[in-house]
C-alpha cells in the first residue's frame, strides 16, 4: 500500500529518528477573547551553578530576543504542549534555559534514541584507547561466546562500521509497524530475553554497506562490543571514561533482564548535561581542557557515510542541512523518539537541546520547527522576504503530475487550479506552491511547516524529478505521470 501524500511520508520519516513550568520562565495569566488564559514571558539569563557552564545573556551572545520571545510564547500558550525543556549554548556559554510542565534543571529525562549517538562516542573512546578494534573489524569476532548464532557460524561479512551506519543489511522491520506492535522487530528483540543473541541470529537480506535501514538492534550490539572488549558494561564504561570526565554525575541507563544495557534508547540525562555532550562534539571532542574523544573520531563519526532517505547518517549521528539567507548550514543532531534533540550547528557556534514528551506527542516536528522558525533566524536575521512571480499556464502544466520516491514508494501529487499550483500534505491540507522561479517553489503547510520544492529538468527541458526540502531533509522524487 502506497503512502499518497507528503504528510504520510514525513510521518514515516519521523519513525527513523525512530522527534514545559520553568525556573527561568515567568508566567503572567490574563484573559483572552476566547476566555482561556494567555501567558506572557520575560527572559532571564541562566543561573551559574558551578556545573561547568558559563552563562551569558541573549544580548551578550548577539541573539535577537524578539524571536526567542515569540518561540517561548508559542510554547507557553499551548501551541506545543509536548516540549519539556529548551536550552541554547552560543559561543560556549549557556544563554537560554527554560523548563515546562513541572520539569526543572534537576529532572533527569529519558533520551530515547539520543542514546545511540552517545553510544557512538563510547565506541570512539574504546577505539582511541585501543580497547576495541578499528571499524573494519568483522562483528562476529567480538562475540565468540555466541556460537550457534548465524552471524557467528556463517561469519557474516558485517563490520563494526556497518553497525555504526545502520547498513548491516539485516532482515529487520522497523517501518511498517508501530514500535509497540509485536510484529515490529525491535519489539521482538526486547521480548526475546536475549537481545544480543536475537540480533546475531537474524538473516542477512541484502549486502552490508549498501542501504540504510533503521535498526535499534545494531546499537545493542555496540554495547555488547564495549562489554566484551573492556570488561565493563557500557553504563560503567560511560561513567568512567565519559561522564565523570565531563562533570556529569546524574545519569542512568536502563537494562535488559539479562544485564545488558539498552544502548538503543535507555539513557537518562539532565538537559544541561545533554548540552555538554553537544558542545563537546562541536568542540572536536574536547570539554574544557580535556580531550574526551579524539578529533579524528568526531570528524569521522559526524560526516555523512550513507543516505537515510533524504538526510545523511554518520556513526549514529544524523547530518542534515538547511539554507538560510543563501547560506547552507550543516545541522548535526542526535534524535530521540517524541522530540528529544541535541542540535549542533558549527557555523553558528550553536548547540540547541530539546526534551519532549516521549510517547503520544507530535514527534520530531516541534523541535525542528522551533529551530528553523525561531532559533536560527534569531542569530541570522532574514534578508528580503520571498518574492513570488507569475508563471504561464504552460509552465505550470509541465510541472503537474505524480512524483514518487524510489526507495519507499511515497507519492506526492502536484496539480494546477486556474493559475496556481498545489500539492497536498494530507487529505485535508491543500497547500499552494508559490513560485520564486520556473523551478523553485515554496509552501507553508499546517502539517509540516514551511517547505521548498525544486523541479529538475532533463537536457530536453522535460521535468523528470523534484527535490522536496522539509526540515533538514532533501528528498528526491521521480515524476511518474
Amino acid at each position: 500500500m502506497r503512502c499518497a501524500n507528503i504528510s504520510c511520508k514525513y510521518f514515516l520519516l519521523s519513525l527513523f529518528f525512530i522527534f514545559l513550568t520553568t525556573a527561568c520562565a515567568q508566567w503572567y495569566p490574563r484573559a483572552t477573547s476566547s476566555g482561556l488564559p494567555e501567558r506572557e514571558y520575560t527572559y532571564q539569563k541562566p543561573e551559574t551553578i558551578n556545573d561547568g557552564w558559563e552563562t551569558a545573556s541573549l544580548n551578550e551572545a548577539d541573539i535577537s530576543s524578539e524571536k526567542i520571545d515569540q518561540m517561548m510564547l508559542d510554547i507557553l500558550n499551548g501551541n506545543d504542549k509536548n516540549i519539556h525543556s529548551v536550552l541554547l549554548i552560543k559561543n560556549g556559554k549557556l544563554v537560554l534555559e527554560e523548563y515546562f510542565y513541572g520539569y526543572t534543571r534537576d529532572t533527569s529525562h529519558f533520551l530515547a534514541s539520543v542514546s545511540k549517538s552517545i553510544t557512538s562516542i563510547l565506541i570512539g573512546i574504546a577505539i582511541d584507547q585501543e580497547i576495541a578494534s578499528e571499524v573494519k573489524t568483522k562483528v562476529y569476532e567480538f562475540f565468540p561466546e555466541y556460537t550457534g548464532m548465524k552471524w557467528i557460524d556463517q561469519k557474516y561479512p558485517i563490520t563494526l562500521q556497518h553497525l555504526l551506519t545502520m547498513s548491516a543489511g539485516l532482515d529487520w522491520e522497523a517501518n511498517k509497524y508501530s514500535r509497540r506492535d509485536p510484529r515490529h522487530t525491535t519489539y521482538q528483540m526486547y521480548d526475546s530475553g536475549n537481545p544480543i543473541g536475537f540480533v546475531l541470529d537474524r538473516d542477512v537480506s541484502e549486502a552490508p554497506g549498501k542501504k540504510f535501514n533503521y535498526n535499534s538492534g545494531l546499537t545493542i550490539l555496540l554495547g555488547g562490543i564495549v562489554k566484551n572488549t573492556s570488561g565493563l558494561y557500557i553504563d560503567d564504561f560511560a561513567g568512567q571514561y565519559l561522564f565523570s570526565a565531563m562533570g556529569i554525575s546524574d545519569y542512568h541507563w536502563d537494562k535488559f533482564p539479562d544485564g545488558n544495557i539498552q544502548t538503543d534508547g535507555g539513557l537518562h540525562l539532565r538537559p544541561r548535561d545533554m548540552a555538554k555532550i553537544g558542545y563537546m562534539i562541536m568542540n572536536n571532542g574536547k570539554w574544557k581542557d580535556r580531550q574526551i574523544v579524539s578529533r579524528e573520531w568526531v570528524a569521522e563519526s559526524t560526516k555523512k557515510h550513507i543516505d537515510a532517505l533524504g538526510i545523511g547518517y554518520g556513526y549514529q549521528w544524523w547530518i542534515g542541512k538547511t539554507k538560510i539567507n543563501n547560506q547552507t548550514l550543516k545541522v548535526l543532531f542526535a534524535s530521540g523518539h517524541g522530540g528529544q534533540k541535541i542540535f549542533i550547528i558549527p557555523e553558528l557556534d550553536l548547540v540547541a537541546v530539546f526534551t519532549s514528551r516521549v510517547f503520544n506527542s507530535n514527534g520530531h516536528s516541534g523541535p525542528e520547527e522551533f529551530l528553523l522558525k525561531y532559533i536560527i533566524p534569531s542569530i541570522m536575521p532574514s534578508t528580503a522576504p520571498k518574492k513570488a512571480i507569475k508563471l504561464s499556464p504552460k509552465i505550470l502544466d509541465e510541472l503537474t503530475g505524480k512524483y514518487e520516491t524510489k526507495a519507499h514508494g511515497f507519492v506526492a501529487p502536484i496539480f494546477r487550479e486556474r493559475d496556481k499550483l498545489y500539492t497536498r500534505t494530507s487529505f485535508f491540507d491543500k497547500v499552494e506552491l508559490i513560485p520564486e522561479s520556473e523551478t523553485q517553489f515554496f509552501g507553508v503547510s499546517k502539517n509540516i511547516g514551511e517547505f521548498k520544492i525544486h523541479f529538475i529538468k532533463d537536457e530536453r527541458g522535460n521535468v523528470k524529478q523534484c527535490i522536496a526540502y522539509v526540515g533538514f531533509r532533501g528528498i528526491h522524487f521521480d515524476k511518474i505521470e
